[in-house]
């Protein structure tokens, strides 16, 4: 049997994200989910940039893939980015196994405003939807309510919907079901 293996970065990962994470992948693309721990991401940090790199944080991931994964999605507290940009929400390998969420932009208070607990939850289960989208070849959405839709700040992630649209959906299922279990 394959599984999604869905793992927090290091020790200081969000727990209920996580959880919240796990719960709406394994529901979405109908895979049962497992628990993995992960490194933690220092290795990938860019002192300039006071960020992470989220390429190295990839191919770190695609080295640890267990054998019977059929996805792999480690969620991180860290700031991520690619060069060509100031941060990403997260990144993964377009039909590949490997995909990273960052929960640090995530929170509301990284704009100076008070926690919202809830807030935060929704926003990362929305964008591990969307990478995990991503690893099973999904690309980006014209409908700004799928979760596949591009989000470029957090006021798109809000204007998501916590699913796909049913053409994203649909092809979800059919990619998601033509793995072996």
């Amino acid at each position: 049997m394959k599984y999604l293996y869905v793992g927090g970065l290091g020790p200081e990962t969000d727990g209920e994200a996580l959880a919240r994470i796990r719960e709406s992948t394994a529901a979405m693309f109908r895979t049962p989910v497992r628990e993995i721990e992960l490194p933690p991401v220092e290795f990938a940090y860019d002192a300039v940039r006071r960020q992470y790199r989220s390429v190295a944080v990839l191919e770190m991931l695609a080295r640890t893939c267990p054998a019977d994964a059929r996805k792999l999605v480690g969620v991180t507290g860290s700031d991520l980015f690619v060069p060509v940009l100031t941060f990403v929400f997260g990144q993964a390998q377009l039909d590949g196994p490997v995909a990273v969420v960052s929960l640090a932009r995530l929170r509301q208070e990284f704009y100076g405003l008070p926690e919202d607990r809830e807030v935060f939850l929704e926003r990362a289960v929305k964008e591990a939807l969307h990478e995990t989208g991503h690893t099973f070849g999904l690309v980006h959405c014209a409908d700004t309510d799928c979760a596949m839709s591009l989000a470029t700040n957090v006021r798109h992630i809000d204007r998501k919907r916590a699913g796909f649209c049913p053409g994203c959906e649909g092809l979800a299922r059919r990619r998601s079901g033509e793995q072996v279990l």
